[in-house]
């Protein structure tokens, strides 16, 4: 058998053994299916150009999972630089993380549109605490940085999810709790 028989080979044990995983993740935070595919099958691609990357990387998963958060929030801010619809950003808000904020992350649309308004660290610290349920201090050992820049991190989150929503609350369909 040829080397590029077995990287083939290789290549397709990935995806039969971790496919399935990186399909849903990227449905997930995609919310369309057939975006979620396409991505997919990009992850498998990369898998194949760095399979040497793959078997040398401690978790398989880990890795096929970053590579398709990567690959999702880059369509999610493709997607947002082509609509037409300009939101402008207001002053800072509050430091304090209202728990309101943190009930409005169910609300998948809406945890995309914010999404794509982050940067690229913001989104990976945001996708492990709300898509894996990982705690602050499991993502600051993922991630290999302090618990205090993930809280950070997610502090931006909120203040750009309170900014968006302020600026344009007919923009997205949210329905937080209802005013006495």
């Amino acid at each position: 058998m040829q080397p590029k028989d077995e990287d083939v080979e290789r290549t397709e044990g990935y995806y039969h053994r971790y496919g399935e995983a990186v399909h849903r993740r990227c449905q997930r935070l995609l919310g369309d299916d057939a975006q979620a595919w396409d991505v997919t099958q990009e992850v498998f691609l990369r898998v194949h150009v760095h399979l040497k990357q793959v078997r040398e990387a401690t978790s398989a998963l880990s890795w096929l999972l970053t590579v398709a958060d990567r690959q999702c929030f880059s369509l999610l801010r493709r997607r947002r630089t082509e609509r037409t619809c300009a939101i402008t950003l207001r002053a800072p808000v509050d430091d304090e993380l209202d728990t309101s904020m943190e009930r409005f992350v169910t609300d998948a649309d809406l945890l995309r549109h914010v999404l794509a308004h982050c940067p690229e660290d913001v989104q990976r610290i945001v996708a492990h605490r709300f898509l894996d349920e990982l705690e602050q201090e499991q993502i600051a050992t993922l991630l290999d940085v302090s618990r205090k820049t993930v809280q950070r991190k997610l502090q931006t989150f909120f203040e750009t999810a309170r900014r968006l929503l302020e600026v344009s609350p007919s923009a997205v369909s949210w329905k937080g709790p209802a005013s006495a």
